[in-house]
């Protein structure tokens, strides 16, 4: 009897070490490392010697531990402003885009009258002086599906035309060509989803 009462003894003993030790590895480990964040800029960077010279510059970045690390970047040409010299961002319709920060909205296939296909919404920015610049976007000039319309006299909004036309010219917007606008987009979608996604931002510098 002694002998089984032992026996029954270990066997609890043992099945309590073993719920104790599965107990023990459920436990998060408190020394494991952090999940990482992810996060885009898209930087205009504008350019004062000839406004249709400037740049647009995405970059994503990974956080962790707080450590920032970049994990990609990409460059394109792009342009704001009727001419090379428009850099009054308070001049309606003809000046580039204001200094700031902007919350962006990507369309695979915006509905516009005059803006169609790829296009990145950025709303509305104050210039310095309090004027209030409006539809503001990161566009190119194509027709709806991104489709380019047939050559035709004359600057059509449907048609990239460059270097015939030059078609980085705006009304305040930033433009892209249409092959430089689709890597952009595709860049955005490796990492981010489409419509506002809050952890894309655009920075306009000078």
């Amino acid at each position: 009897m002694r002998a089984l009462r032992t026996r029954l003894l270990c066997i609890v003993a043992a099945v309590v070490a073993a719920v104790l030790l599965g107990t023990a590895l459920a436990v998060p480990d408190a020394t494991a490392a952090s999940a990482v964040r992810r996060y885009a800029v898209i930087t205009f960077d504008k350019n004062h010697d000839n406004t249709l010279r400037s740049q647009v510059i995405w970059r994503v970045f990974a956080v962790q531990d707080g450590v920032r690390t970049k994990l990609v970047e990409q460059r394109w040409r792009a342009g704001s402003g009727r001419t090379r010299h428009s850099t009054n961002s308070c001049a309606l319709n003809r000046g580039w885009l204001p200094n700031g920060w902007y919350s962006p909205k990507l369309y695979s296939d915006y509905p516009g009258s005059k803006i169609r296909g790829r296009a990145i919404y950025l709303g509305n920015k104050r210039c310095p002086d309090g004027t209030l610049r409006t539809d503001l976007f990161i566009h190119t000039e194509q027709g709806a599906g991104n489709v380019q319309c047939a050559d035709a006299p004359g600057d059509q909004v449907c048609r990239w035309e460059y270097p015939k036309i030059n078609d980085y010219q705006s009304l305040g917007c930033v433009k892209l060509a249409p092959g430089d606008l689709h890597q952009l987009y595709d860049a955005w979608l490796r990492f981010f989803h489409t419509g506002y996604d809050s952890r894309v931002r655009v920075h306009v510098i000078s």
